[in-house]
């Protein structure tokens, strides 16, 4: 899933890894790791060095490498620094070290061409293992190849265009509650727990059939606590966030085993008829028959939470922040949301076609996701010696693109530090390999089209319910830590209603 983030348990807490050093057991693990490591730098250096033209660029120290510059920038409100620096002194490819492994950056729609288009012939992806201890090895995330093929198959039942179709009266139902409960009748609100709280709820629905607050209260916690531990350091000892995430995906998978358990029994007894994700994946057979094992469905299950929580959440946040910003667009959105719901009659829900009709709202998301990509990037690695640009990217290394060496710059974007939605006008070109919020390829997220559906469903509920909106700190900065890009104080705002 390319869209998700690239940096899951890679080290981003430091101090929690020097609060650790105490103990002599540890501190002989890292000593030999940090040898491991030096041997490893020095390996590649001289090996591939004398042999191989490899691009410029900085190995930095040993075993860390350039990880605590980069991670500096993923934290902060100008992420794109980390590369910005780096092609201004060596070009748009060039080498570095991060998480302890040569890695060659590629920039521009030339580098995001060369790893989003040659899955499984030059490249495969490759995800930090700490993660896939997290998420799971039998997901989509991780396989490759015919399995990868058939996990996407069973995915797509639920997340094709025809089956959202059918999800829009429950999505369109759930938001408005949600609007009418949480934010109706407030004069201040604080917006991101609040998007996140519906945002999981959608997925709990959605994936599972699960209403009970309380149960999707313990999973959100739960969800929350992975997310948390899996942008740690990956050390797993008693009161570690690391072994806090392991023990909460833990109880995930029992949670989720039990509503296995039923569903299954269910099903056999043709007594279900729901077409959530799991009744989709425990009826899926592959070409041959075969069904999914329970660990592949937890697995899945596991990442698709994940994906489909981060992706919907910045965006749906971001977006009222730029539009509070550019009064003159949030107008034009209003005035086409008003207009759908004219043309509706009393008590006439939102339809799959009302959305398509959503034209200038959907150019407001994707400028938004423009600005903010959901995802920094992700991580590839070289299966053969790869020639490009003149340099050779040896097998086994590391390649990493992100969609910020594209979004920001002024030879794709016109004009790129202002909001413009218009630049996504239909029939206006926009250069292929430059605007990848999803990512693309073979492992484009499957579920960008549901997020699409949510945000644009919440953007109408929103303009409909409320005239305007006053942040209480409209230079509340925006931070990617941890990642995605969120407003560092969760986006507080007055509201007023419309009459």
């Amino acid at each position: 899933m390319d869209s998700f983030n690239f940096l899951r348990g890679i080290g981003a807490d430091f101090g929690g890894f020097i609060q650790f050093q105490s103990s002599p057991a540890i501190l002989s693990v890292s000593l030999i790791t940090t040898i491991l490591g030096v041997l490893l730098l020095w390996f590649f250096r001289h090996k591939n060095g004398s042999s191989v033209t490899l691009p410029p660029g900085n190995l930095g120290f040993p075993f860390i490498g350039e990880t605590i510059p980069f991670l500096r920038a993923l934290r902060s409100e100008t992420p794109q620094t980390f590369f910005d620096e780096r092609v201004k002194k060596f070009g748009n490819i060039f080498k570095t070290s991060l998480t302890g492994h040569p890695t060659v950056v590629v920039n521009g729609p030339a580098g995001n061409k060369l790893l989003l288009s040659n899955e499984e012939k030059l490249v495969h992806s490759s995800t930090p293992e700490s993660f896939v201890k997290l998420f799971g090895q039998d997901s989509v995330l991780t396989k490759r190849g015919e399995e990868h093929r058939i996990f996407r198959a069973a995915l797509a039942r639920f997340l094709r265009p025809q089956a959202l179709q059918g999800y829009v009266s429950k999505m369109n139902s759930e938001i408005q509650h949600h609007m009418n409960q949480k934010w109706k009748g407030q004069h201040q609100v604080k917006v991101l727990p609040l998007v996140r709280a519906l945002i999981f709820n959608i997925a709990s629905i959605f994936f599972f059939s699960i209403i009970d607050e309380h149960l999707q209260e313990q999973l959100h916690s739960l969800l929350e606590t992975i997310l948390v531990g899996s942008l740690s350091v990956p050390l797993d000892f008693p009161g570690t966030r690391f072994r806090k995430a392991l023990e909460a995906r833990s109880k995930l998978d029992e949670i989720l085993s039990s509503l296995i358990k039923k569903r299954r029994s269910d099903l056999l007894r043709s007594t279900s008829d729901n077409q959530d994700l799991l009744s989709v994946l425990l009826t899926f057979k592959d070409e041959r028959g075969n069904p999914l094992t329970d660990k592949e469905i937890l697995d899945n299950f596991s990442v698709m939470l994940h994906g489909s929580y981060e992706t919907s959440v910045s965006p749906t946040v971001l977006v009222f922040k730029l539009l509070f910003s550019n009064p003159d667009c949030y107008e034009k959105v209003v005035q086409e949301q008003l207009g759908i719901l004219g043309n509706k009659k009393e008590g006439e829900e939102i339809s799959w076609n009302d959305l398509k009709d959503m034209k200038y709202t959907w150019q407001v998301i994707q400028e938004t996701l423009r600005i903010f990509p959901p995802a920094f990037g992700t991580f590839r690695k070289a299966i053969t010696d790869i020639h490009y640009d003149g340099y050779t990217i040896p097998k086994g290394w590391k390649i990493f693109w992100s969609p910020y060496t594209t979004h920001g710059k002024e030879e794709y974007f016109n004009e790129p530090d202002k909001f413009m939605p218009s630049r996504f006008e239909e029939g206006k070109y926009v250069a292929p390999y430059t605007f990848l919020p999803f990512g693309a390829g073979l492992r484009v997220c499957p579920g960008w089209e549901f997020a699409k559906t949510e945000i644009l469903l919440f953007v109408h509920h929103f303009v409909t319910t409320f005239s305007s909106y006053i942040p209480i700190d409209p230079k509340e900065k925006i931070s990617g830590d941890p990642f995605p890009p969120l407003p560092t104080n969760g986006f507080s705002m007055k509201l007023f209603s419309r009459s």
